[in-house]
């Protein structure tokens, strides 16, 4: 049986003994999609009474920029929180949705930029009369948005509504408010169709800046990721995966080419993949997949990067996404996607600006995963308040850097579990990976993911197969650039041997416990590492965070990389020296050449306030 075939047989296999007898899927009304009408026009003439902007979820600062002083502007324009659709709506007009709802609705949807004393009202109406279900004053001004609203509809379930939705005046500042992501939930009657037999579909789900340590228990308090746990625990998780670059462009490129950086030549976040590199996506797109990239950060869209290639349909972030964004258009392409498919889903979130929305920003997650449905009851995850930048020029925080990573897990949870309401985990691969570490104040630096320390190298990787099978704790050292190879046997096809991955699964066959070391090269050349399962050594060079030199780290004794003990006449010194410079002269010949692009004044804007420039 060819390697295709088996490939074919085992997702048939694992379709017949995972798929649920019956699963009532999850159905979305985006309400920004389905045009309301108008019962009462606004107060006021001038402009429309409503319409789908791109809003922000927090960052107030940001929106009044133009009334701000000049130093002023140049402090916050850092200060960019993630990006929302909303729908604008002027004072005193009145919208209505009609909708029949199925079982378990809910309504979700976030109040931004209402005017003082305006408020917000929300009501049910059917053919006994009206019913007020949320009123609220507009929220004050504030770095982080207020907490999303999820109001139960159970009352009308199964029955045809109206929703009507109202912006009363206050005194007039303001011509509109804003409702962020609005949209009803509710579980369709009728079982799903289970899918189609054949190669399993893939599901590619990356967080930008994820550091490892931060994924599952941590000390001194609950987790901050339940919905991230409990997809572990259905998952092979690779405890000591390494990113092969501590950049986003870079180490995406090595993911889908399954080539270090000295192979593909991707050093920066300007530097497009060469036409010639054959990527994951083309590889997977020649065989018959249905392909879509979500990518939440502008500089990751295929102008910068190269990655657009092979990809069907491409949603990307004007700046940033904010991860319900990201989320949601995934959700609306897959309740429409060909089988199989690829879906490459890029949350942008733990970068800074650190500027989760409450209740994530005072130290509040989730009590248990709650999958796509409401949440019920919150917990603390750290120690309750608000908190101020530490890092103000980059509006970065520790604590608010965690609250982004559970708000992160909130919608990764969602994502997920309406990808399994509708069935599609039956024949799916779901990866989660990340690109890169990140500085939390580890060797004097707050914030930028410089420097090859674990940090900003040791990444969460997991891996959930067709099925149901158990999850398994793999310990032993992996590259994310596995991933390529991976990917393309669970989809049937043999990997190119102009690659530097080696696939998760022969890693460990029979025994084996990983690769003998990873490797891994800083942004814009300025040095390269060698991590063994004891050591980590690596050279520094042009680096402004970090001195020049080498570097000699004992981590199995000395884990949070203190004292550096190159120079000390120690034996794995030369040895872990002279497998770096072999592994930097070992070179696969370039299919054309990767070059730097001029950036746009838009480009160097963004990346400036991303602290990149």
């Amino acid at each position: 049986m060819g390697r295709r075939s088996l490939g074919v047989a085992l997702g048939l296999l694992a379709l017949l003994a995972a798929h649920p007898a019956a699963i009532h899927p999850w159905q979305r009304f985006d309400l920004l999609t389905h045009p309301p009408s108008l019962e009462r026009e606004p107060h006021t003439a001038a402009g429309q009474p409503w319409r789908v902007v791109e809003s922000m979820l927090g960052g107030a600062e940001v929106h009044g920029l133009t009334r701000g002083p000049h130093q002023q502007l140049l402090s916050f324009s850092r200060r960019v929180a993630g990006e929302v659709e909303a729908l604008q709506q002027s004072p005193g007009s009145r919208l209505v949705w009609s909708v029949t709802l199925g079982a378990e609705p809910y309504l979700s949807t976030t109040p931004l930029e209402g005017g003082p004393g305006d408020s917000y009202r929300i009501a049910v109406r059917d053919s006994t009369g009206e019913a007020e279900i949320y009123r609220a004053s507009a929220p004050p001004p504030s770095t982080f948005a207020p907490p999303a609203v999820e109001i139960d509809l159970s009352a009308w379930a199964g029955r045809p509504v109206d929703l009507v939705f109202e912006i009363r005046a206050g005194d007039g500042s303001r011509s509109t408010a804003s409702w962020g992501s609005p949209a009803v939930y509710w579980r369709n009657s009728a079982p799903l169709v289970p899918p189609r037999a054949g190669p399993p579909n893939i599901l590619l789900i990356t967080v930008d800046t994820l550091r490892a340590d931060v994924i599952g228990p941590r000390p001194g308090g609950p987790s901050a990721t339940p919905e991230i746990d409990r997809l572990a625990r259905q998952s092979d998780v690779y405890t000591d995966a390494f990113t092969a670059v501590n950049a986003t462009n870079p180490s995406f490129a090595s993911i889908f080419t399954g080539r270090y950086a000295k192979d593909h030549g991707v050093y920066n976040l300007t530097t497009p993949l060469a036409p010639g590199q054959a990527t994951l996506t083309q590889a997977l797109a020649a065989a018959g997949y249905d392909t879509l990239a979500v990518i939440s950060a502008h500089h990751l869209g295929d102008r910068n990067s190269g990655l657009g290639r092979g990809f069907r349909t491409v949603v990307q972030a004007d700046r940033q996404f904010a991860a319900e964004l990201a989320v949601e258009s995934a959700m609306g392409w897959l309740a429409r996607a060909g089988a199989p498919f690829f879906a490459w889903v890029h949350l942008f979130d733990p970068h800074t600006s650190h500027t989760p929305p409450a209740p994530y920003s005072i130290g509040r997650r989730p009590a248990t995963a709650s999958g796509l449905g409401p949440v019920r009851a919150w917990l603390d995850f750290r120690s309750l308040g608000s908190r101020e930048f530490d890092e103000p020029d980059l509006a970065g925080n520790r604590d608010l850097y965690l609250g982004e990573v559970a708000y992160v897990d909130r919608q990764v949870g969602r994502l997920i579990a309406y990808a399994t309401s509708r069935g599609l985990l039956a024949n799916t691969v779901v990866v989660f990976v990340a690109d890169h570490g990140e500085s939390l104040g580890e060797h004097g630096i707050l914030y930028r993911h410089v420097g090859l320390y674990d940090t900003t190298t040791h990444v969460p990787l997991m891996i959930r197969w067709p099925g149901q099978r158990p999850g398994r704790t793999l310990r032993g050292l992996v590259q994310t650039l596995d991933l390529f190879p991976t990917l393309l046997r669970a989809a049937g096809l043999e990997p190119p041997a102009d690659q530097d991955g080696r696939a998760l699964g022969e890693l460990f066959a029979e025994g084996r416990r990983g690769r003998t070391a990873v490797f891994a090269e800083h942004a814009e050349a300025l040095g390269a590492m060698v991590r063994t399962s004891r050591h980590l050594y690596f050279e520094s060079r042009g680096n402004g965070w970090i001195p020049d030199g080498r570097y000699l780290f004992d981590v199995a004794r000395d884990p949070e990389e203190l004292r550096n003990l190159a120079g000390e006449g120690r034996p794995e010194e030369p040895r872990l020296r002279e497998a770096l410079r072999a592994f930097l002269s070992q070179r696969r010949p370039l299919p054309g050449v990767a070059r730097r692009r001029a950036l746009s004044d838009e480009d160097r804007a963004n990346l400036r306030a991303l602290g990149y420039l």
